[in-house]
């Protein structure tokens, strides 16, 4: 059986991805970064089990973040996941999905490994 030792991190903003990325693999979290929620949706439903974290933002588009982790929870209901975003967001958009944690742009870098680390072991 394979591991789940990889986070799927999703944003649309190049410079987010590169940081996370960065900063994950520093502190030895494996990451598969995407831009396009799409694309990365595709590699989940291929690989679901290699996963056991997906951060995601929430406004990208061709597809919502939101849109994007009920999906995730389709194919895998044992997927722990984090929404984050840079914008206001009404209460109710988050009462759609089962979110395991939320936090907003910018994060400070420690509170991200931190996070992070309570789903990575």
């Amino acid at each position: 059986m394979l591991k789940r030792n990889l986070v799927m991190l999703i944003d649309d903003e190049a410079d987010i991805i590169s940081l996370f990325t960065e900063v994950l693999e520093t502190n030895g979290i494996g990451v598969r970064a995407f831009s396009n929620p799409e694309e990365a949706l595709k590699e989940f439903r291929h690989n679901h089990e290699s996963y056991n974290l997906v951060i995601s933002d929430i406004r990208m588009k061709p597809m919502s973040g939101i849109e994007f982790i009920k999906k995730v929870q389709e194919i895998d209901s044992d997927i722990k996941t984090i929404l984050m975003t840079a914008f206001e967001i009404e209460g109710n958009q988050l009462k759609e999905i089962h979110s395991d944690e939320f936090f907003n742009k910018p994060i400070r870098i420690n509170d991200l490994v931190r996070v992070v680390k309570k789903y990575v072991g």
